[in-house]
């Protein structure tokens, strides 16, 4: 039988033109994705909207993954039930979120009754749209909640404006891109990783929770201890408290840095919510259960 040599020009499945694209995870280590590119664009961030057979849509930022609709609810209850849930039932009522403007963890903050305020900083006034357009499962269950403001703007310079205006929080959330460690950044994010900023929250947040996303240890081990330090440096060493979340997409387990003036936070004090996908009473009190190769790092 004779061997076919040339085949067909293969059939245009959908929208967007399809691409392996490459995330760097570390050296000479990639996340590959066979997708179709929906969105692009180059402008206050690199932005990409992927589109993916298992993953589902895909927002990259300067090329490192955010979320997929797959398993962002993973990350985002991680991020904003365990702080909420260590607290005293009701004492969490005014929500700061400094970055976050996928809408993912106010989503999760408004399923609470007791919270009347959440107001979102985002630098970037192109997340917010892009959410509505490409990922509406993000927004909360009603978009229109009133207990919701969003401000484009730098959260450093809002931080900053609070703390002349006199006005606190009883939960501040640092829902940003992970930093940059190199000579030259392209994050907006790098301001919110450092003891400065830590300083004024501490006094905009003087009895309530701190909470930041510390991406990924296994491969950016320096992010988790370096703001394990600052955290040191600026909160009662006896209300810090690490715990984490195992992300699909991000390949391995991500981590949380939380300050929390209340006692034995790894016990949920609130009443358990039915509307949740990953978080459960069960779940929190696993999350502070750390490798030993964290604890060695941060030298617990």
């Amino acid at each position: 039988m004779k061997k076919e040599i040339m085949s067909p020009a293969m059939k245009t499945e959908g929208k967007g033109v399809k691409v392996f694209y490459g995330e760097y995870v570390n050296e000479d280590y990639l996340f590959g994705y066979i997708s179709r590119i929906i969105y692009g664009e180059s402008g206050l961030q690199n932005i990409y909207i992927l589109e993916h057979k298992f993953w589902g849509r895909l927002l990259f930022i300067n090329n490192n993954l955010q979320f997929t609709s797959r398993d962002e609810f993973v990350y985002h209850e991680a991020l904003v039930h365990i702080p909420i849930q260590s607290a005293p039932e009701g004492f969490i009522k005014r929500v700061l979120i400094c970055g976050g403007g996928d809408f993912g963890a106010a989503r999760e903050a408004l399923k609470y009754p007791s919270v009347q305020e959440v107001i979102i900083v985002d630098i970037d006034p192109k997340i917010p749209k892009l959410v509505r357009e490409y990922f509406p499962e993000l927004l909360p269950e009603d978009p229109e909640d009133k207990r919701l403001k969003l401000i484009t703007e730098d959260a450093y310079v809002i931080v900053n404006q609070y703390l002349q205006e006199e006005k606190t929080f009883d939960l501040i959330i640092i829902d940003s891109t992970d930093p940059d460690i190199g000579e030259t950044t392209q994050e907006l994010s790098h301001a919110l990783f450092g003891v400065d900023f830590h300083a004024k929250l501490k006094k905009i947040c003087p009895t309530g929770i701190i909470v930041q996303q510390c991406g990924t240890p296994f491969t950016m081990k320096n992010i988790l201890t370096g703001v394990y330090r600052i955290y040191k440096e600026v909160y009662p060493e006896e209300e810090i408290y690490i715990y984490r979340a195992n992300v699909p997409s991000f390949g391995s387990d991500n981590a949380f840095i939380m300050k929390c003036p209340f006692k034995n936070p790894q016990f949920p004090k609130g009443i358990e919510l039915s509307n949740t996908r990953y978080y459960t009473f069960e779940i929190h009190q696993a999350s502070f259960a750390l490798p030993k190769f964290w604890k060695e790092a941060l030298e617990l």
